[in-house]
């Protein structure tokens, strides 16, 4: 081989051109922010050199705020964020991308090549930036086509803050568009999409213009994908007795205000929750089964829900919460792969797993496995404990005066109460077969002796119980979990319990 000086140099000069190159047939697009909107003081992005608006965000924790940007692209990218915070504990979560930041006085530049979602955080949890990004899109829906509403870039405030959706309409947000309201789907075959921001920062908590952000009932064939929901009022996205449901690549820039759980599948079934990225107060994922008084005869199960590739930031409450404030048939075949938790907090009566059908409710074949856990704080991971008494019911009490624009209580679900839940008859409340398998914790700033790290299995009687259930390798801080730790309860009523 010739090593010579030269031969060294012509390699060098190569290798650049091939970057160079790789640079050059990028293609970038950023969407302005509409006029009048108020942007973010804590960051400035930029793209291949284009500038992305930076937007701010509230929340009700930390520092009480933080900030979004979003792009599209192809190739390779060079991203640059410049900030005034310190950067000299920076972190870029969650870690799959790889990301390998070069970082110089004020500024962050790093290379990518392909479409991410990322907590960029000099301070924590504190200031972070949410920087989300999408490929190219291929098509976008005729604006002409009288089944289209189409929100074009700017603001937008749709009459009374409601948009009504139903049978075979397409909702399409565009890159740059900001619209503030909530959304109502009635239907079969809608399409809520596009680039841009559905924002319910202008309602107070549960005084939103309808009961839940995206409120979809009754639909078959619903279609959520690529848009950014921002400051939701409530529970953000809630299919109800819905039945083949994809919601993919959706981000959740929420935490203004309690009770906005990520998505919330009552009584549907076929749903498939995959590749986006909630940040919540509540409820990451949270499977329901309401059935009110006199609903008993049609009361629907929740089947077959798929939630793979995403990652959660929870400030507040629990990762997956399945079946609280429920009676119906069943929950079966639930399904969680590859997850990560960038945040969780710290809390007692929270944790990553918590199952607890009650009523006469059954809960049978859940799988979670390759779900990786920021440690940075000790937290609770697993609570399987069925209970007769219905979890959640309140009277419905109509709020008087029910004409006020803000203030809690004047539309929502809770503010009202959920209603009289009531029993479907069934042979439960159970829980059968269920398999935790690959969870890991990463970060090792803490250890084993300073964690939670709980699971808590308790049954109720001989009939209601606790049984199938497979933990295969689970480890907390590199420790394994089994039968013995110091933070596994077994209780009675439980059977067939396996450490692997």
């Amino acid at each position: 081989m010739n090593n010579s000086p030269k031969t060294f140099l012509t390699l060098i000069l190569l290798l650049a051109i091939v970057g160079l190159a790789f640079t050059v047939h990028a293609q970038v697009i950023t969407y302005s922010a509409p006029e009048g909107e108020s942007l973010s003081t804590d960051y400035i992005v930029e793209v291949n050199g284009k500038q992305v608006p930076v937007y701010p965000v509230q929340t009700q924790h930390h520092d009480k705020k933080y900030s979004l940007a979003y792009f599209d692209f192809e190739g390779q990218v060079a991203v640059k964020v410049k900030t005034s915070l310190p950067l000299n504990n920076l972190v870029i979560l969650p870690d799959k991308y790889g990301i390998k930041p070069v970082v110089k006085d004020d500024v962050v530049e790093f290379t990518i090549d392909r479409p991410f979602d990322i907590s960029f955080e000099p301070t924590g949890q504190n200031s972070p930036l949410l920087l989300f990004s999408n490929s190219i899109e291929k098509a976008t829906p005729n604006k002409d086509d009288p089944n289209v509403i189409y929100f074009g870039p700017g603001e937008h405030n749709p009459e009374g803050g409601l948009i009504k959706l139903k049978s075979n309409q397409t909702l399409y947000i565009a890159g740059g568009a900001v619209v503030n309201g909530g959304i109502d789907a009635s239907g079969d075959n809608i399409t809520i999409c596009g680039r841009g921001v559905l924002d319910g920062s202008d309602w107070a908590h549960n005084a939103g213009p309808n009961d839940f952000m995206v409120n979809a009932t009754d639909c078959n064939n619903l279609v959520i994908q690529d848009i950014i929901i921002k400051g939701s009022y409530y529970w953000t996205i809630v299919p109800q007795r819905c039945d083949r449901v994809l919601i993919e690549q959706v981000r959740l820039a929420g935490s203004r205000v309690g009770n906005d759980d990520g998505c919330n599948p009552c009584n549907s079934s076929n749903v498939i929750i995959r590749s986006c990225f909630f940040r919540t107060d509540d409820d990451s994922v949270s499977p329901k089964g309401i059935t009110r008084a006199g609903g008993e005869p049609n009361s629907r199960p929740v089947d077959n829900v798929l939630v793979k590739d995403c990652t959660f930031w929870v400030d507040f409450a629990n990762g997956f919460r399945i079946a609280t404030e429920s009676s119906c048939p069943g929950i079966r075949n639930f399904k969680a792969r590859n997850i990560d938790f960038i945040h969780f907090p710290s809390r007692d009566r929270v944790q990553i797993f918590w199952l607890h059908p009650t009523g006469e409710m059954p809960m049978e074949n859940l799988v979670f496995e390759n779900i990786r856990i920021n440690g940075e704080n000790p937290f609770n991971l697993a609570k399987l404990t069925p209970a007769n008494p219905l979890v959640g019911t309140r009277p419905m009490v109509i709020p008087s005066p029910n004409n006020i624009t803000s203030g809690p209580g004047r539309r929502g679900m809770g503010g009202r109460g959920y209603g009289e839940f009531v029993v479907v008859p069934a042979d439960g409340p159970y829980i059968h077969n269920v398999v935790f398998r690959n969870i890991s914790t990463y970060n090792e700033n803490n250890t084993p002796q300073n964690m939670m790290g709980n699971v808590v299995i308790q049954g109720v009687s001989e009939e209601q119980d606790v049984s199938g259930i497979i933990f295969d390798n689970v480890k907390l801080y590199g420790v394994s979990v089994h039968e013995t730790s110091a933070g596994v309860q077994i209780g009675s009523f439980v059977d067939h319990i396996q450490f692997r």
